[in-house]
C-alpha cells in the first residue's frame, strides 16, 4: 500500500498552515484581540499548580466524556 498526496489533501495542509500562522500572528501583534473572556477567572482559580489539581481535572473531563459517550455505545 502506497501513500499519495492528492491536490485536495495539499491544499488543506496549506489552508491549516496558514491559519495557524495568522492566529499565531494575531497573538503576537494584538493580544487583546485574543484575550480570555470575563468568565475565564473562576476557572483559572481551580488550577493552583499542584499535580493532583491536574489528576482531578483529568478524571472529571474523562468521567464527563464517558458519560457523553455512553448513549452511542449503549445504543449500538
Amino acid at each position: 500500500m502506497s501513500v499519495r498526496w492528492t491536490p485536495l489533501g495539499v491544499l488543506l495542509g496549506l489552508a491549516s498552515t496558514a491559519l495557524a500562522l495568522a492566529l499565531a500572528a494575531a497573538a503576537v501583534s494584538r493580544p487583546r484581540l485574543l484575550a480570555a473572556p470575563d468568565r475565564a477567572p473562576p476557572l483559572r482559580r481551580l488550577r493552583s499548580g499542584h499535580a493532583g489539581d491536574y489528576v482531578a481535572l483529568l478524571l472529571v473531563g474523562t468521567t464527563l466524556l464517558g458519560a457523553l459517550a455512553l448513549p452511542g455505545i449503549l445504543g449500538s
